[in-house]
């Protein structure tokens, strides 16, 4: 049998209208994120998933083609969730920093924060991308809309960063401060060097480390 390259649906199956249909396809949904919560992986049968859903066999392939459907529309799920949170801290952050120092702070503890509140579900996920393109995917485009938003926001205060380059030095600090949090969240293949450390002490010296980056000419 010959391969093809698998389709990079990165949206999820449309939640049906009817109330009766509705209320089982949230719990396909829920179910299979129970699943990966306790887990830690997508190593599950879609009989689990029915079996703690209570919907059947026959319901849960009527919306999905495979376990990998449900999977990745559990995926948009947690990716539309950590967007939400990550917006709302980006926008108080630029709200209440009055300084690119103060700005650094809050959109890392802001950040971090975020991701670690939605860990349970993202570290099986980026576990997952390495093998899923399509899961593989919607990571990345979610990643890097998240980098420009913080992009904008620090380029903001474009005349306080004395880095020659201040795009590129914004877009090293971000780079720096997400890998730092994805290494102690034990996301993708970090999950070996997962919570060294203490986590407060990682955000503050994170945010003191990024803005005496960007605040150095050197």
């Amino acid at each position: 049998m010959t391969g093809s390259a698998p389709s990079l649906r990165l949206t999820p199956p449309r939640a049906p209208r009817q109330q009766r249909s509705q209320a089982s396809f949230e719990r396909m949904i829920a179910a299979a994120e129970e699943l990966l919560r306790e887990r830690g992986n997508d190593d599950f049968t879609l009989q689990e998933v029915g079996k703690r859903g209570k919907v059947s066999i026959g319901s849960i392939y009527c919306r999905f083609d495979s376990k990998d459907d449900l999977i990745r529309a559990v995926q948009a799920r947690v990716l539309e969730a950590v967007e939400v949170d990550q917006r709302a801290v980006i926008a108080r952050a630029e709200a209440e920093a009055k300084n690119l120092r103060q700005l650094v702070a809050l959109l890392v503890e802001g950040i971090a924060d975020t991701l670690r509140h939605h860990a349970e579900l993202m570290r099986p996920m980026m576990l997952r991308a390495t093998t899923d393109p399509i899961v593989s995917a919607a990571g990345k485009k979610s990643y890097g809309e998240l980098s420009d938003l913080v992009h904008n926001v620090m380029l903001a205060h474009r005349d306080e960063i004395l880095q020659p380059d201040p795009e590129r030095a914004v877009h090293s600090t971000f780079r720096i401060l997400y890998a730092a949090i994805a290494r102690y969240l034990g996301f993708g293949s970090a999950t070996g060097a997962a919570w060294e450390g203490g986590w407060d002490e990682l955000k503050q010296d994170l945010g003191k480390m990024c803005a005496a980056f960007l605040l150095s000419a050197e």
